[in-house]
């Protein structure tokens, strides 16, 4: 995709998780213009579970728009371009979407990866205990469109399981044992929700950018408490050393997605090849 082109939309429900991972194990998965975002040999995941509204071109009216859920399986990344500017962001690994329309689309005008699978973003609120904060329990269910048990499709497959304080809000939790982050400001602060997603062309020379847009001073995200979680993607990727760092849920709110912008990228400085004779001497200015 090399047309602008601006979407917007609504998150009117969404879950974020990072897990930390060692970098070795996934940075085969990166392009090679690439670095992974790591901190004490661990690279990061983010995942997002969301539902958004009102999916269409920005200035269309919202009657006219698509809702799906769509889940993404990211990597913190950064990059440098050709004009020294170093983007950070995420590189999408695969995302899976509940709706054909936005995942044709999706794959036409950017680099999300899509694949056709059954998503489910539910949330139960269970009745009040005397005393007890009301809370509620979120559900993502997450079926790929397959056939056979051991089909490719089925690597769309999730369940997880998380509880939201009252009013989608929890305390703040400490970091995990063993994670490189000495405070959860600290995590936050590095796996905060990068609003740019990157990839490259075919032929290596262009980063293409996915740019979000949105009112950072309506950006809310409040801890929750992950019941359980099982990924069949991470399973089929040999992830065996994955570490749930952070999970939240953010506050509904209005988004803008910027496509197509492109950026060149950095050419590696080749050596001047080896000749086997001295350099010649430099003779100073007179």
């Amino acid at each position: 995709m090399t047309l602008p082109l601006a979407m917007k939309g609504r998150l009117a429900e969404c879950l974020l998780f990072s897990y930390r991972t060692p970098a070795r194990s996934v940075r085969h998965l990166v392009p090679s213009c690439m670095e992974l975002e790591t901190r004490q040999g661990w690279a990061f995941w983010n995942i997002v579970a969301c539902r958004v509204e009102a999916m269409r071109p920005a200035g269309a009216p919202a009657r006219l728009g698509v809702g799906y859920h769509h889940v993404a399986y990211r990597l913190h990344v950064k990059a440098r371009t050709a004009a020294g500017e170093t983007l950070r962001g995420l590189y999408f690994v695969r995302s899976d979407a509940d709706s054909g329309l936005v995942g044709g689309f999706g794959n036409w005008l950017t680099h999300f990866r899509f694949h056709r699978a059954n998503v489910e973003l539910s949330r139960l609120r269970p009745p009040p205990k005397a005393g007890v904060a009301a809370a509620d329990v979120l559900t993502l269910a997450v079926q790929g469109r397959g056939r056979g048990e051991e089909s490719e499709a089925d690597e769309a497959d999730a369940l997880v399981r998380v509880v939201a304080g009252a009013d989608g809000r929890g305390a703040t939790p400490t970091p995990p044992f063993g994670s490189p982050f000495a405070t959860p400001e600290q995590a936050a602060e590095f796996l905060k929700y990068c609003p740019l997603g990157v990839a490259v062309d075919l032929d290596g020379r262009f980063f293409e950018l996915a740019e979000v847009v949105r009112d950072e001073s309506m950006w809310r995200e409040h801890p929750v408490r992950v019941i359980e979680a099982h990924w069949n993607f991470f399973r089929r990727l040999g992830q065996d050393e994955l570490h749930l760092e952070r999970a939240t849920r953010v506050e509904p709110l209005e988004y803008r997605w910027r496509l197509g912008r492109r950026l060149p990228v950095a050419r590696p400085q080749t050596p001047a090849p080896d000749t086997g004779r001295p350099a010649r001497p430099v003779r100073a200015a007179a």
